[in-house]
């Protein structure tokens, strides 16, 4: 059983001014089971789906826990470009301090690299830099299309 809002859902049959009954006939859905979801008792994710459908909306918009369920999405992503940025710029302090720092001071580039173990400092800042501009993009993208007016937009110019 999913945890649906039976509050969101009872507030976007009204805005439709349909009976449950109504609701049950245009989701293919028993007016029971529009009973019971409406009164918090949860509903299969497939009662789910079919209500996003009729309303016209994702079913994370019908989950009870969506809030949640968005934030931990959402502090997931933020620690880990962050996180990705921060390997990229100790990295890169790295290779200043032990490379870059020595040869200036006239130090043999190739040496410097020897005594650090051949550490390739910037391949793998420039690899752990472009993974943290990656899931920004991704989460730009995604946060794009799930917006009310985003997705829309987006599936209108994919038309023309």
């Amino acid at each position: 059983m999913m945890k649906l809002d039976g509050k969101k859902i009872l507030a976007l049959r009204n805005e439709r001014c349909w009976s449950q009954e109504q609701l049950a006939v245009a989701a293919g859905l028993s007016a029971r089971t529009i009973q019971r979801i409406e009164k918090d008792k949860g509903g299969s994710l497939e009662s789910m789906k079919a209500l996003a459908s009729v309303f016209e909306t994702n079913t994370l918009s019908l989950h009870k826990n969506k809030e949640h369920t968005v934030v931990r999405h959402e502090l997931v992503i933020r620690l880990s470009w962050m996180t990705a940025f921060l390997i990229a710029v100790v990295l890169l302090g790295s290779w200043v301090i032990d490379i870059l720092i020595p040869t200036l001071k006239g130090a043999d580039f190739d040496n410097q690299y020897e005594i650090n173990g051949n550490f390739r400092y910037l391949d793998f800042a420039c690899v752990s830099f472009f993974v943290g501009v990656t899931i920004l993009c991704v989460s730009a993208i995604q946060r794009f299309l799930n917006t009310p007016t985003g997705g829309s937009k987006m599936e209108n110019n994919l038309k023309d």
